[in-house]
């Protein structure tokens, strides 16, 4: 299955996203803030983010921007998890093109639903 990173501040978050992916088989690693997600990926490419917009220090915007400027992680498809509705007009969201939005409080097979879709999109454009 996938490797999937899980950049998200609050911790009982990001441990329920964390176990509901592995029971789906998927291998899943955590990270508290986007320097500390930014520095995970440097070291080891994943299949897939999974990213909380309002953190301290930075945001998730700040995170995808740089993540969309580094050639080593600009293609690694994103999901935002936020309280946030995503809103097509706000200039923020034009900009990072996300590959998925789920807004919280979400439901786990909305979570695991969305998930499969992206990756079977990545999966067909890798073939």
């Amino acid at each position: 299955m996938a490797k999937i990173l899980v950049i998200e501040d609050e911790l009982n978050i990001a441990r329920a996203v964390k176990d509901k992916l592995s029971h789906e088989g998927h291998h899943v690693e955590l990270a508290y803030s986007g320097q500390q997600g930014l520095g995970f990926v440097k070291n080891q490419l994943v299949d897939l983010i999974i990213l909380d917009l309002l953190m301290p220090e930075m945001d998730g915007f700040e995170v995808i921007e740089r993540l969309k400027a580094d050639p080593t992680t600009k293609s690694i498809p994103i999901i935002l998890l936020s309280v946030l509705s995503e809103d097509p007009e706000d200039e923020r969201f034009k900009r990072i093109h996300p590959d998925g939005y789920l807004t919280k409080p979400y439901k786990g097979a909305d979570l695991i639903k969305i998930v499969n879709k992206v990756l079977k999109n990545l999966k067909m454009k890798d073939d």
